[in-house]
This record gives structure tokens, sequence and C-alpha cells, in this order.
């Protein structure tokens, strides 16, 4: 049940503890079993439940008692890192305790309180106040160094967009992937593998047009004991629409100025139209697609020049097949000189 654990006999106490947990220490990562007064084992690895049905909010912690409950008659009582909330786990209940009282109540049930019977009800309630000693000063140690114990992991999570419309496309996003920062136990950290992390979109309620999508918590699958501390960008602007087909006019984009005495007579396109494929919100009001930039400055006679066309916005696309140069012919003349 417990694995990897180092023999560790030393007697209970705080100092020592602190000494155990401390951040830095070779076996600072894991849990600590005690027997009596003595600390007999560290370092341990506790059988983690892979129950699905816990709350997304469960860490480490919690599923390592989970799994001790699952495996043993143990009562567990786990007090929350970020929350501070006290916990208790048995069978298959999960108890969350408000007061001292009621931990009180829960530690008597376990133990088999028998209202007449002296002698037990004594000693229940003797094991009930012990057990509110030694987790009070639980607490007090693990928030003392339990900062410390955090490791922080920042990753790159590529994008799934869920559930559009068949009929539209996305033609635009934002952003392809997010960052998002994690957190948990060293052990977790490092264990992550890549198809554990995934950021899911749900677009079933996007129209035509650009949409506002938010990132949060339930967007994201993370394995269990993670934590999520951040994540950036929160919300990603995605643009679907219909796509559609148009036949579209060639001009050439022409840049500076020819030299002195010259004239551009004529150009010609060749091809002179070409088909693109965007949305229909898009081409609606398109009605050139031009060349890349052509300078003038070194142009002396006629000639023909291959270009590349500019596709914008960069989500329009040429028909299959299409090449994305064209040929321009160009014609030059000299101005007649003046006679006066």
């Amino acid at each position: 049940m417990v694995q990897s654990g180092v023999p560790w006999q030393g007697k209970l106490s705080r100092e020592m503890l602190l000494s155990i947990f401390w951040h830095g220490t070779p076996v600072h990562d894991g849990a600590t079993v005690i027997q009596g007064d003595r600390i007999v084992e560290v370092a341990a690895i506790l059988p983690l439940s892979k129950r699905s049905d816990l709350p997304s909010y469960f860490g480490t912690r919690h599923r390592a008692a989970v799994g001790l409950t699952e495996q043993t008659d143990a009562l567990v009582i786990v007090v929350s890192e970020e929350r501070g909330q006290v916990t208790v786990f048995k069978d298959e209940s999960i108890i969350h305790i408000n007061d001292n009282i009621e931990l009180g109540q829960v530690l008597r049930e376990h133990a088999g309180d028998i209202a007449d019977n002296g002698g037990l009800k004594r000693q229940t309630m003797e094991l009930g106040i012990a057990a509110m000693i030694c987790l009070a000063s639980i607490t007090g140690i693990w928030f003392s160094f339990a900062r410390g114990l955090e490791t922080l992991v920042t990753l790159k999570v590529p994008v799934e967009f869920m559930n559009r419309d068949p009929q539209m496309e996305i033609f635009a996003a934002s952003a392809s992937s997010v960052r998002l920062q994690l957190s948990g136990s060293g052990t977790l950290i490092k264990s992550i593998r890549p198809d554990q992390v995934k950021v899911k979109l749900n677009l079933a309620n996007a129209v035509a047009g650009s949409n506002q999508v938010a990132i949060s918590r339930d967007t994201i699958t993370l394995p269990p004991g993670i934590q999520l501390k951040q994540v950036d960008p929160q919300t990603l602007e995605v643009t679907l629409d219909l796509p559609v087909e148009k036949t579209l006019p060639i001009q050439p984009d022409w840049t500076g100025k020819l030299a002195l005495g010259l004239i551009l007579e004529d150009t010609r396109m060749v091809p002179g139209k070409v088909k693109v494929v965007g949305g229909s919100l898009m081409l609606k009001d398109l009605q050139t697609i031009y060349t890349e930039k052509i300078p003038l400055e070194n142009i002396t006679s006629g000639g023909t020049v291959s270009v590349s066309l500019v596709l914008q916005p960069s989500s329009l696309k040429l028909e299959a097949g299409a090449r994305n140069r064209v040929d321009v012919i160009y014609k030059i003349r000299r101005r007649l000189a003046d006679p006066s």
C-alpha cells in the first residue's frame, strides 16, 4: 500500500517534521508514516484514487486519502492547503468538517462510542482529543512550509475547437494555443504527459462573423492532482463564416516612379482573373486582388515580370490547383520631345 518509503527511526516532534518536510531536503516530497511517538518512514508514496467522480479541486493529498480508504478501513483526515477546509474520508463517505465539535463526533462514531460503557466512552473521548491536538499541530506545521512544496510549470497547449456548425469554417483565430500555469507536487508535475492536458472550446453557439470565446476551468482537462493557476489569454476571438468562391480581377501594385521621360503605356495580366475561396462576409465587398509591389525605378523598357499575388485577409485561399504567381506584361514608351 505504502511504496518507496525511506526507513526513518526518529522521535516525533515539531522540529523533526519541519526538518523532514523542509523544501530542498531529499525526503521532503511524499508522506511520513508515524507509529506511536516514532517516525518510522518518510518520502513514502500513498496510493492515489483513480475515481473519476471526485471534485476537480481535490489535489494529491485528497486523492491519496481516498486511495487509503479504498484499501484499508482507516478514517483519514485531510487539511486543504488552499482553502483550509478539513475533510474526513471513510469508506466511500466524504465529510466536510465545519468545527471541532463535528470532528469530535465523527471520531467518536468511528471509534464505536457506546453510551453505557463508561470506560470505552472515556477512551474514545481521549482518542478524539488526541486526534484534534495532533490535527492542530500537523496543520500548523503544514502551513509553515506547504507553500514551498508547491511546484509550478507553464505549458503551451494547442486549442481544440469543438461542435462548430458543419456548414461553417473557422477562417481566423486570435491564437492557436494558450499558456497554462499549473501547480502540484514535484512528482506529479514531472509526470505530466502532453495528452493529459487539453483545451477544448465549444463553438456550438458561434455565429457567422467574430465570436469571443472564453477559456475557463471547465474548458481545460487536467490530470488528477494538478491545479490550474493562470490562463493566458483568457479569451479568444474566433471568426466563422460560410465558405464561398468568387472570381476577381488582378491588379498590379506599382510602386515608385519611372525615370524621367518614360511613360507606362500599357499593362496586361496573365491570367487576368483568379478564383478565390473565403468567407462570404469577407468576399462580399472585395473587388480586386493585387500583386506584390512592383518597383518602377529600374524599368527602362517594356517586358514581362513574374510576381506573386497578395491575399488579404490571409484566410483567403486560391482555388485548388491555382498558381499564386502571375505574369505582368508591360509596355514603356518615351515622351516626345517638346518642339519649343
